[in-house]
C-alpha cells in the first residue's frame, strides 16, 4: 500500500511542479493613464506622423510643438513658424511677412506669445523673429522630425537659449 501511495504521489508532485514552472506568474500590465488635460498624450494621438515606440524621440513632446506652430500661424502677419520644445521651454521662431515694420513685428511677436502662453501653461515660451535664430530653430525642428534625438542638438539649443531672453513664463 505504501508503494502505491508513493507511485500516486510522485506523478502528482511532478504535475504540480511542472504547472507552476510553465504557468508561472506574469507581471501585471499597468493600464494606460487616462488623459485629464486638454493636451493629448503622445500614445493617444492618431496622427500618422506620431513617433513610434522604437523611436529615440518617443519622449519628445511633438504634439506640444505642433500645437504651438498651428496657433502661431493663425496670427495675422505670420507667414510660417517653427518650434522646439526642450524640457519646459518652448522656442518659437516666426517667419513674418516681408512688408512688416519693426514696430509691427514686435507687436506680432507679442500677440503670438500671449496666445501660445495660454495654450501651453507650465512652459516657458520664447518667441523671436530674428532670422538667424529662426533658422537655428527650424534646423533643430527638422532634425527632430527626421528622427534625431533632442540630445543631439544640445549645443544648438544652448546657443539659441543664450541668444534669447525669455519674456515670460
Amino acid at each position: 500500500m505504501a508503494t502505491s501511495k508513493k507511485l500516486l504521489f510522485l506523478p502528482l508532485t511532478l504535475l504540480l511542479g511542472a504547472s507552476l514552472v510553465l504557468g508561472g506568474c506574469q507581471a501585471a500590465k499597468k493600464p494606460e493613464p487616462k488623459n485629464t488635460g486638454n493636451i493629448p498624450s503622445p500614445t493617444s494621438q492618431t496622427n500618422p506622423n506620431t513617433q513610434k515606440a522604437t523611436n529615440p524621440n518617443q519622449a519628445y513632446p511633438r504634439h506640444i510643438a505642433d500645437k504651438v506652430v498651428n496657433e502661431a500661424n493663425k496670427v495675422q502677419g505670420v507667414r510660417g513658424s517653427a518650434a522646439v520644445v526642450s524640457g519646459k521651454n518652448v522656442y518659437l521662431g516666426l517667419d513674418l511677412n516681408a512688408n512688416l515694420e519693426k514696430s509691427k513685428s514686435a507687436q506680432v511677436e507679442k500677440n503670438v506669445l500671449n496666445r501660445v502662453k495660454k495654450l501651453v501653461p507650465g512652459y516657458t515660451v520664447t518667441v523671436t523673429s530674428d532670422v538667424d535664430i529662426v533658422t537655428r530653430i527650424k534646423r533643430v525642428s527638422q532634425g527632430i522630425a527626421q528622427g534625431k534625438t533632442i540630445a543631439s542638438f544640445n549645443k544648438e539649443l544652448q546657443e539659441i537659449s543664450n541668444r534669447l531672453k525669455p519674456r515670460s513664463k
